[in-house]
């Protein structure tokens, strides 16, 4: 097989290309995002709005600040070198965590639009929702495009919520 063709096709080169996309578009645009989001909820608590938002979206942060870790400092390493025998249960455990962060988002956005703001809160709230629609928007294309394009090039799922296995 021509190299030429073998690189086209090379799970490692792809993921490398993936990789460095979704570090740049997604994990740092979800790290200065939730910056903004939790300066704007501060914001809004001091106004009088609902308090529990700050410590909704810190969670939200701090539960995707761990899974993007992991993504970088175990995952994607081992995707640019070839992935391994140990790759499977990795990917299996992160695309649990996906499912775990869009319902997260979700509850926040929920709760957002059923709180009522006057005056002063009110332009802080309506940004606020605006910023966590964008938010959740933004994280459902980033969990697509793992679970969907990058995960696919290491493993397969034979069912949903099947164990993940390694493409042999």
């Amino acid at each position: 097989m021509p190299a030429e063709h073998a690189s086209r096709i090379d799970p490692a080169a792809q993921a490398a290309t993936l990789i460095e996309h979704i570090q740049t578009r997604y994990h740092d645009t979800h790290r200065r995002a939730l910056a903004q989001l939790l300066s704007l909820a501060s914001q809004a608590v001091a106004l009088g709005l609902h308090v529990g938002v700050v410590e909704q979206l810190a969670s939200i942060g701090n539960a995707l600040e761990q899974h993007m870790f992991k993504e970088e400092m175990r995952l994607f390493p081992m995707m640019e070198q070839g992935g391994n025998t140990l790759i499977g249960r990795l990917i299996e455990d992160l695309h649990r965590e996906h499912g775990e962060h869009l319902p997260a988002v979700q509850e926040l956005q929920s709760q957002l639009r059923a709180t009522d703001a006057t005056g002063a809160a009110q332009p802080i709230l309506a940004q606020l929702v605006r910023g966590v629609d964008d938010f959740a928007r933004e994280l459902a294309e980033h969990i697509r495009l793992e679970d969907e394009v990058l995960f696919p090039l290491f493993c397969h799922s034979a069912a949903a919520g099947a164990r993940t296995a390694l493409i042999p």
